[in-house]
């Protein structure tokens, strides 16, 4: 299994309701992409200040195939440029293998 993981940090000021909207958007849609076999998405909870991303994601797909058709499937491109583009200021993902 692959676990594909994701954290993201916002421009300043990024409204807190943008955030919560994005993190449900992808709720809504990003599960739904065929081969993504578990997907959680979530804000910080602070307990590290300084040290950590605004929200993150977890995905797991069961090879590398699935993820690579994750990656690039419409709706997965299609939430990035209408949920994320304009709130994102960094972005560092991983894959592994669990």
């Amino acid at each position: 299994m692959i676990r594909h993981t994701v954290v993201f940090t916002c421009k300043p000021n990024t409204p807190q309701q943008t955030i919560l909207d994005a993190i449900e958007n992808a709720h809504k849609v990003l599960p739904g992409i065929p081969g993504v076999r578990s997907f959680s998405m979530g804000r910080d909870l602070g307990l590290q200040p300084g040290k950590s991303g605004d929200f993150a994601v977890v995905a797991d797909f069961d090879c590398i195939e699935n993820i690579e058709a994750y990656l690039s499937d419409p709706v997965h491109l299609d939430y990035i440029k209408t949920s994320l583009s304009s709130i994102i200021e960094t972005r560092i993902s991983v894959q592994f293998e669990v």
